[in-house]
């Protein structure tokens, strides 16, 4: 029992190459099935963590990990298959690269350990949530109504991906200013 929330979280992270396969074959209602499970399984983890009271090094590691294998397996599959532009993976890659090399150089240089997540970035991934699950939406039920809210999806999308990629790296250089071995 003490396995659940990490056996869901594996669960979710072993579903990505299948929702890539689904994608790429055209079944949008079926990966839209899945996207909606892993929400749950992603919910369900949680709560399973929480009510167990389970805060296990491997859990706090694959959940995120998951979500985001998950994420970027979705805007890379849409993207080749052209229901979301390039430029809109760029940014949201690019976001994802600033961050990840931005945290290995803090870490390897200045000795940060913890790396919390800021405001910008949870509105940017809750965006690019919306997103994804609109482009499938619309995909799998293509109805006109949906097409003006993925258009908005993707303008906030591009907004708050390109914020909160700036706010990193003006958090990066705030923390390489610090003085050495200051708040790691």
């Amino acid at each position: 029992m003490r396995q659940l929330p990490n056996l869901l979280t594996l669960i979710r992270l072993f579903a990505s190459p299948v929702l890539a396969w689904l994608l790429l074959r055209g079944e949008f209602r079926e990966a839209l099935g899945l996207v909606l499970l892993a929400g749950v399984t992603d919910w369900l983890d949680g709560f399973t963590a929480r009510k167990l009271r389970i805060n296990n090094t491997a859990g706090v590691f694959l959940d995120p990990m998951a979500d985001k294998v998950m994420l970027v397996t979705l805007f890379v599959v849409l993207a080749a298959i052209h229901l979301i532009s390039g430029w809109m993976l760029a940014l949201v890659l690019g976001r994802d690269l600033v961050i990840v090399s931005g945290a290995g150089l803090l870490r390897a240089f200045r000795g940060y350990q913890r790396f919390l997540p800021s405001t910008l970035g949870k509105v940017s991934t809750f965006f690019q949530i919306v997103l994804v699950f609109l482009v499938l939406t619309r995909a799998a039920y293509p109805y006109r109504f949906l097409f003006w809210l993925e258009t908005l999806a993707v303008v906030l999308c591009a907004i708050f991906t390109a914020l909160s990629g700036l706010d990193y790296v003006r958090r990066g250089i705030e923390m390489t200013r610090r003085p050495q071995g200051a708040m790691r």
